[in-house]
């Protein structure tokens, strides 16, 4: 029972960031087609779990629930699939050119700061450790 509050407070944080960041995108950016608060928000998460897997790699495993509370509750709801598939859905319909750019910031840009992440990471924690 334990693990399931760290997941439901986790998944708070992660909705309420969410939604804070379409606003700030919508602020930021107005109203695109392709730079939404769900590319945002799924490269940001793409980022921070790189940055928590590489943590737990050279540095130390923080716990079952801490682990549930941030790679499950607070990147989960914060990253977006359903919202991804909508946008893209919506994008067949309108234009081939936005959705190629969407997709390769939703794809190529998103994993590749996974990856950066990581590497950053490890390199300030000075290599594998654990």
């Amino acid at each position: 029972m334990t693990q399931v509050l760290f997941v439901a407070l986790g998944g708070a944080i992660g909705a309420i960031l969410r939604y804070l960041t379409g606003l700030i995108t919508i602020q930021a950016v107005g109203k695109s087609q392709v730079l939404t608060g769900t590319v945002i928000a799924n490269s940001l998460g793409c980022l921070l779990a790189g940055v928590l897997l590489g943590w737990i790699t050279a540095v130390d495993h923080p716990g079952d629930g801490i682990l549930l509370f941030l790679t499950v509750g607070i990147l989960g709801s914060y990253t977006t699939f359903s919202t991804f598939s909508l946008e893209i859905s919506r994008l067949l319909k309108e234009s081939w050119g936005e959705l190629s750019t969407y997709l390769f910031l939703q794809m190529v840009v998103a994993i590749g700061l996974a990856a950066l992440g990581y590497m950053i990471t490890l390199w300030i924690a000075g290599g594998v450790h654990g």
